[in-house]
């Protein structure tokens, strides 16, 4: 009998495996992953615009591959001696993570996606908890190294960009919130408070600037976790900052205030919000270089000249000029809504202008032809300096990708 078996399972394997197997009940069950979007439809982009769309494209490529293995972004490079460039910066780290989620969501690229969202996780173990609020988050670094509010500010911006950050990043917003909402003082502006001192920038367009970011991040949280006190804030500070831009002109304070008061207005319609985007940006677009210099310098045309302390320098524009083009991104936004057509053209023309301006400014396959073969794919897609300047710096291509992206987001569909 005991031989029998034997032989049983040497030449009829087949009467082993159709024996029915135990049941073994499941201890956890694992929901099917959500349907991916469709890639975006490029014939669906106008013609015009097409080729911002194709240039967008190659900017997220660019700084995709810019991040490294451990989360955050080669700082720069200076092509011309193939030597990378000082300063790396948290600043710099956390707007390139965030102009990649906007890029990420925009095109539906899940794997763009995944490496903004992998940089913030890196970025936010660079923050702790306030030991005297621990509802609070704000940057290690000390506050003289960097701004707290303009870091919390890009990094709740970031993290509201993303398709699905989950409860694990949104809780972290929130704390990053919280220290915005605590260095809101009596007047309205922003200012980081340390005991009883308050921490000042270089200059008032500085801490306009830097508060101009803290406010972005805090009514872009509204989209996922409302709250009135978050637009209280905002409406709080578009009363303080908007009196003292009439003394106090720069492009950066318009450029960083811009998004959040055209975002406030587009959640509440108060006519407050878009006075104050339509007055900032009015003075912007008469900064704008025109079509009519002399020939020597029509390729400033589209640009903008650089301003400080309600101060203009007419000096040859560069690529800082993509701070304008994403203020008039948004003041498109608010004219778009408001019914304001003039306004709206207006702000489409310099818009257009501006970043076909900037488009000049990106290493292509088309003058990059005096690179090696085997170097051109480590800067083709970023932005450069300037017609002067070519070393490449992931700010650059920060800006100009965020003001693209939203150009094609909000103006173009």
């Amino acid at each position: 009998m005991r031989v029998f078996a034997l032989l049983s399972l040497v030449f009829f394997p087949s009467l082993i495996l159709a024996q029915p197997s135990p049941i073994v009940q499941a201890s956890r069950v694992v929901p099917a992953p959500p349907t991916l979007q469709k890639p975006r439809d490029i014939a669906k982009i106008p013609d015009g615009a097409q080729p911002i769309y194709f240039c967008a494209e190659r900017a997220t490529d660019w700084l995709r591959l810019a991040n490294r293995a451990d989360g955050r972004f080669k700082y720069g490079l200076q092509p011309a001696l193939k030597t990378n460039l000082d300063g790396d910066n948290y600043l710099s780290q956390v707007g390139a993570g965030f102009a990649l989620a906007r890029a990420g969501r925009y095109f539906r690229d899940e794997r763009v996606t995944a490496v903004a969202r992998q940089s913030l996780l890196t970025l936010l173990l660079e923050t702790m908890p306030d030991p005297d609020d621990k509802t609070c988050r704000f940057s290690a670094a000390p506050p003289l190294a960097i701004s707290r509010l303009h870091a919390n500010g890009t990094l709740v911006l970031a993290i509201h960009e993303l398709a699905n950050p989950g409860t694990d990043l949104l809780d972290k917003a929130d704390e990053l919130c919280n220290y915005i909402r605590k260095q809101q003082r009596p007047d309205g502006s922003l200012l980081v408070t340390i005991g009883p001192n308050l921490v000042r920038s270089h200059s008032p367009d500085g801490d306009a600037e830097n508060a101009g970011w803290a406010l972005q991040g805090l009514i872009r949280s509204c989209t996922r976790r409302p709250a009135d006190w978050k637009l209280d804030i905002v409406r709080k500070a578009r009363g303080s900052y908007h009196d003292e831009w009439q003394t106090n002109r720069s492009i950066a304070s318009v450029a960083s205030q811009t998004p959040a008061y055209a975002e406030a207005y587009l959640l509440t319609k108060e006519k407050a919000f878009a006075d104050t985007v339509f007055a900032m940006n009015d003075w912007l677009v008469g900064l704008q270089y025109r079509d009519e210099f002399e020939s020597t310098r029509a390729h400033w045309a589209g640009g903008f000249p650089r301003s400080q302390n309600n101060k203009v320098e007419s000096t040859t524009p560069d690529i800082s000029s993509a701070r304008a083009a994403v203020s008039l991104a948004e003041a498109c936004r608010v004219a778009k809504h408001a019914g304001d057509l003039p306004r709206l053209q207006r702000y489409e023309r310099a818009l257009l202008n501006n970043v076909q301006f900037l488009m000049k400014l990106q290493y292509t396959s088309y003058n990059t032809d005096h690179f090696t073969p085997t170097f051109r794919p480590n800067i083709i897609g970023a932005f450069f300096a300037s017609h002067q300047d070519g070393n490449i710096r992931i700010d650059y291509t920060q800006h100009a990708l965020t003001a693209m992206v939203q150009y094609l987001d909000a103006v173009i569909e």
